[in-house]
């Protein structure tokens, strides 16, 4: 039913819905509470809570910014849904609309069948408002009124029950939908933690027979390996091996592939390999014990660099980490994982001087006087 002006000229009593004492009252008989309900909530005396809440909500008396948020807890609702921001009558409806299209980009679109509103910039003030500013909102704003809107079916109490339900949750808005996102994320935590606790356990119980079964694999490969070596003796010969390796297809992984239930401080990933392709064919079991040699090298030189079995959504990994204490040996190699990807991935499409320009860029960036010699290491192990 249309609103008709003339009632606010007739009636003495009357108070706009949309005026602070008619949200207020609107949000009041929502939840089913009498008015001296409401004051005693809001922590007003007995003998005078329902006299406080009548004159707030018929406008005799503005509520001051405390009693605003003690009545917008009690209602558990938002205390910006009883802004007074009375858009009935259709000129302040306006100019409403105006103050949005300056501070927040709402402006009309023409289309084929009709206009339309839309959020998106830059503002009037020159502030720039992307349409997906306001995508989430406008999105959870659609679902809840298609949700609680009437079906012609729904008898006069479920239609009723619906403007009701889509009346608080509107006033609830936005704390409804971080209490939900809140509610998410402690659940996705949950799993995540469930999920790492799974694979310690999967990893667990797997580790010795993988180790195993690679070590049976690499038998004959690991002498003759090691009777070709070359010990490596500084950190850019660590950081070529690794490129060396990538470059011929063994898929080391950068981040460590398990999930953690607790932050390990004390020791720092410094790469993993899926089990299965270190056996997966000859080539990636000589590039692994090449690997497995300079390991060898740097535990001979005091730097206590452990080997695991890990697991991911039950495939295992074997995964190498150092004491965070020896941080500076691996240093530049940590800075170095995306220029080798780079250089990797360009390969196949950038002439051969485009590629030795890359090259040496890089080789200046490993070498020079940060290429630390793990030789001189002065640590005890720890």
């Amino acid at each position: 039913m249309a609103f008709d002006i003339m009632r606010l000229f007739e009636d003495d009593e009357y108070v706009s819905p949309g005026s602070i004492g008619g949200k207020i009252k609107k949000y009041r008989e929502l939840r089913g509470w009498s008015q001296k309900e409401l004051g005693l909530r809001c922590g007003f005396s007995a003998s005078t809570a329902d006299v406080r809440i009548a004159q707030y909500e018929k406008n005799k008396k503005i509520p001051r910014e405390k009693a605003l948020k003690d009545i917008a807890a009690a209602l558990e609702i938002d205390e910006c849904s009883l802004y007074d921001a009375d858009m009935l009558p259709y000129n302040r409806m306006y100019h409403a609309l105006f103050d949005m299209e300056d501070f927040h980009g709402l402006h009309p679109v023409k289309k084929e069948d009709g206009y339309y509103l839309e959020f998106s910039g830059p503002t009037v003030l020159d502030q720039n408002i992307i349409k997906n500013d306001f995508r989430a909102f406008l999105e959870k704003w659609y679902e809840m009124r298609q949700k609680y809107q009437p079906n012609s079916s729904d008898t006069p109490e479920e239609k009723a029950a619906k403007a009701k339900e889509y009346a608080i949750w509107r006033g609830e808005y936005p704390h409804n939908v971080a209490k939900e996102t809140s509610e998410r994320m402690r659940d996705a935590m949950r799993e995540h933690r469930l999920q790492a606790e799974l694979d310690e356990l999967y990893a667990k119980r797997n580790s010795e027979a993988e180790l195993n079964r690679i070590e049976k694999a690499l038998e004959g490969v690991m002498s003759e390996v090691r009777a070709e070596y070359t010990p490596i003796q500084r950190e850019s010969d660590l950081i070529y091996l690794i490129k060396d390796s990538l470059e011929k297809g063994l898929p080391l992984e950068r981040f460590s592939p398990e999930e953690r239930t607790e932050i390990d401080y004390d020791y720092i990933h410094l790469f993993s390999i899926k089990s299965e392709e270190i056996t997966r064919n000859n080539e990636n079991k000589r590039l692994y014990a090449c690997l497995v040699c300079a390991i060898e090298t740097l535990q001979q030189n005091r730097i206590n660099i452990t080997r695991s079995v890990t697991s991911k959504d039950k495939e295992l990994f074997v995964t190498y980490k150092y004491p965070s204490s020896q941080y500076r040996y691996f240093d530049t190699l940590q800075h170095c994982w995306e220029d080798i990807t780079y250089i990797i991935e360009r390969k196949p499409y950038w002439s051969k001087e485009e590629l030795d320009d890359l090259d040496d860029k890089f080789r200046a960036k490993v070498t020079g006087e940060k290429d630390i010699s793990f030789a001189e290491n002065d640590d005890n192990g720890d």
